[in-house]
Order: C-alpha cells, then structure tokens, then sequence
C-alpha cells in the first residue's frame, strides 16, 4: 500500500496540524538515526583504537587506505555528503524556493552516504566527529518529509531544514537547549515566529527519543569545580586569546587553502584525488604514532576530564594537524568533538600555571572557547559545553572565556561555515544568496 494511501486518515486534521505532527514524525526519526549514529560510530572508532593497541604499526597501512575506501564511495554515491553537513544545511536555507537545487544536498541518499562516510572515517582513524554531520542527516530526513505536507512551499521547507538540523544536534550531544541556540544563532539569522514554536517541539521530541533509547547520559561526565572567584579571570583572558588564536587560524586555513597550500600538492589533489587521500592519511597516521589524535577526541578529554590530568603539550598542534588533514580529504567528518578536544589541550598548556584544583576547569572553558572561535557561535558552544558536562557551577567563566575567543578569532575574517556554505551554493547556484535566510 503507498504510503501516501496509508496516510489517508490524516487528510481530515487541518492543515496546521498535519504539518507539526510531520515535524514531530521527522523529529523522532532524526533522534532515532542520530542515537544510530552514536552507537555505530562507537563501534567503529573503538575497533580502530583496539586494532591501533595490537599493532601499534596498524595505522600506518588502516588510515591510508580507510581513506581511499570512503573517498570512492563518496565518488559512488555520496557527492553532496562531503565535509562537516552544516555548510550545506546552511545553503539549503537560501534554496528554499530552488527544491531541485536542494535536492543535491539533502536526500536519503545524502544522509545514507554520510551516515556510511562518518563510520567509515572513524573506523579508518580520521580525526572527525559524527555531531555536525548529524546536522546534514537530520535536516536530509526532515526535508524529504516535505513530500508528504498538504502545502509544500519555500516556509515550510525552510522549517524542516531548521528542525532537522537543530533536533540533529540535540540528539547527538543530549543537548536539547543546545540544538534550539544552534538553530538561531548558526543556521539561521532570525527566525519566524511560527517556526519557534515547531522548531521547539522538535528539538524536544527528538531529545526524547535520544534519552529514551541513550539514558541520561552527560557527554563528557558530570564534572565538579571550584565555584566562581576572581582568580579565573586571568586564565580566561589567557585561554580566550590562545583559543581565539588557534581556532581562527584554524578557520582561516580550511577556507583559505589555496592561499598557503602549494600549488603542486593542490595539484595532486584535483589529478589524483585517491593518492593525495592516502597521503593525508598516512600524514595522520604518524601524527597518531605520536599523540592520541585519531577520531573525535572525546574519549582521550573524557579521560583527561576525570582523572583530572592535563593532555601533553603536542596533543593540540598534533590533532590541529589531522584536522585539517582530515578537512583537505574531502571526508564526511564533522570538527565540533575534535574542536572540544583542541580546547582541551589548549587548556591544558596553563594548568601547570595554576593550582592543581583548577585543572578541569581550565580544561572545560578552553573546549567552549575553542568551539566558539572555529564556529564564531559563542553562545551555542558556551551552552554545549554546560549541558555536556552539567557544568552550571562555570557558567560566567564559560560564556566570559567562549566571548573573548569568538572576538579574537574575528580578526581573522573568516566564518567558517558560512563561507563554506557560500562555496556550497556557488557550485549549484551562479548567484549565492545566503543574505536571504530567514
């Protein structure tokens, strides 16, 4: 039976009605993807690591060809699944009235590709997170749902994006008030009011199926520190600056590639995709010799958090480097989790600064700071990083320490996502439009 004939019953709810249980419908559905996800990605990451335990020679062969393996499926079926999935769920919003255009970067064809490039990218060793590519799925589930709608236009399709994008990211990080200030401070600009009210229950719903299927886990663990006094502020000037420092070179060299990187090795990469891939990864695959780099990061800051223990000087630089290894492959991979680690590290070069006790927390406000200043959203990495790690007790000193990053990573003039975005379009699109999200 169609499915459309199965919905018949619905046909009698009004109009308004019938589009928020479609919300609802998507929404459950991205948290119950986005829990596989985890869960998958768990798995893979995890059989890297045991592997790279045995034969600590493993990634030298793993990690080239890993990579190779997920750039041709990526050829095979997942052009548009490239990258972090927030840029193209950014264009999508300026696609709203182009559907055809859209198409190319939100699908169930996207969204099974990136699902199968994230696995395979951390199975593989590449220094990547699944929750920013939560957001392209989420948003691909919900947008294909629009098919279904009693009025498909241009408003409703921009709340699906909105709504999958948002419920993606609470579903990933268990972070629902998370997913709502990432919805209003990076995918959009503003905003209607209508679409507050639906994007809300989304987040929800999905936050729901998460917690249902997950439990009520924290991210990074539940964390305690000092309360707030007046000798933190100078590490989170100290932090804010490094953070906003590195975060914004970060931002700077994955948009501005052609300007630092050698003309031959661009070469390379546009001749011969598949050898510049294995290059990257056996570049990666020594770093990790050296420093626990590979996959997100978040179990070695996990384990830093609760043991209390500051990451060695070179993990920062080292994992800086696979990042943006990772970013010149072309992989679905997402830089939220590797930028908390990067965080991590930078805190870490100031413990030894300070007392003892102030370790994890110099640790913690380094992960927002570093967050905010590749993102420029202070305000969702500031919340992110407090749901993650029922970190209420630091909430001044990590929106305080998040600000200062997110001025300082302004310098460099580079929004990272949206001048992907902006790429994103140009290559569909002769004349880009992102000034036009709602």
């Amino acid at each position: 039976m169609p499915l459309r004939r199965w919905l018949e019953p619905l046909q009698d709810i009004p109009e308004r009605g019938r589009s928020t249980l479609l919300l609802w419908l998507g929404a459950g559905l991205v948290g119950l993807v986005a829990v596989l996800l985890a869960k998958a990605a768990e798995w893979a990451s995890g059989g890297f690591l045991a592997l790279q335990q045995r034969c600590w020679w493993a990634p030298l062969l793993i990690v080239p060809l890993g990579g190779v393996l997920v750039r041709w499926l990526m050829l095979r079926i997942g052009r548009g699944a490239e990258g972090s999935g927030i840029p193209q769920a950014k264009a999508c919003l300026a696609l709203a009235d182009e559907p055809t255009l859209a198409n190319r970067l939100l699908s169930p064809r996207i969204a099974v590709a990136k699902f199968l490039g994230i696995v395979g990218g951390l199975a593989s060793g590449f220094v990547l997170g699944r929750e920013g590519p939560t957001v392209q799925i989420g948003a691909s589930i919900m947008y294909s749902l629009r098919r279904l709608a009693p009025i498909d236009d241009a408003q409703l399709r921009r709340q699906l994006i909105l709504a999958g994008g948002a419920a993606g990211i609470a579903a990933a990080f268990n972070t629902p008030l998370a997913g709502i200030v990432f919805a209003f401070e990076e995918l959009a600009r503003s905003v209607e009011e209508k679409t507050s009210g639906k994007l809300l229950g989304a987040v929800i719903l999905a936050g729901v199926v998460s917690l249902a299927l997950q439990g009520d886990y924290v991210y990074f663990g539940r964390i305690r520190v000092p309360g707030f006094d007046y000798s933190i502020l100078l590490p989170v000037l100290l932090i804010g600056v490094a953070c906003g420092l590195a975060g914004g070179a970060f931002a700077w060299l994955c948009v501005h590639t052609e300007r630092w990187l050698p003309q031959r090795v661009r070469a390379v990469q546009r001749r011969f995709p598949y050898y510049f891939v294995a290059a990257c990864g056996l570049l990666i695959a020594v770093c990790g010799l050296i420093a626990p780099i590979h996959g997100s990061g978040a179990e070695i800051t996990s384990a830093a958090i609760n043991s209390a223990q500051a990451l060695p000087w070179y993990f920062m630089p080292l994992k800086m480097i696979g990042m943006i290894a990772t970013f010149l492959t072309g992989l679905p991979g997402g830089i939220f989790a590797p930028s908390l680690a990067l965080g991590a590290g930078v805190g870490s070069w100031f413990a030894p600064l300070f007392a003892a006790s102030l370790t994890v927390k110099l640790m913690a406000i380094g992960m927002a700071a570093m967050l905010a200043a590749v993102t420029r959203a202070p305000l969702t990495s500031s919340i992110i990083l407090i749901e993650m790690t029922d970190g209420h007790a630091m909430v001044i000193s990590i929106l305080a320490t998040a600000l200062v990053a997110s001025t300082v990573a302004r310098f460099f003039r580079t929004n990272l996502y949206h001048e992907l975005a902006e790429r994103a379009l140009l290559a569909l699109h002769p004349h880009p439009a992102l000034e036009k999200n709602p």
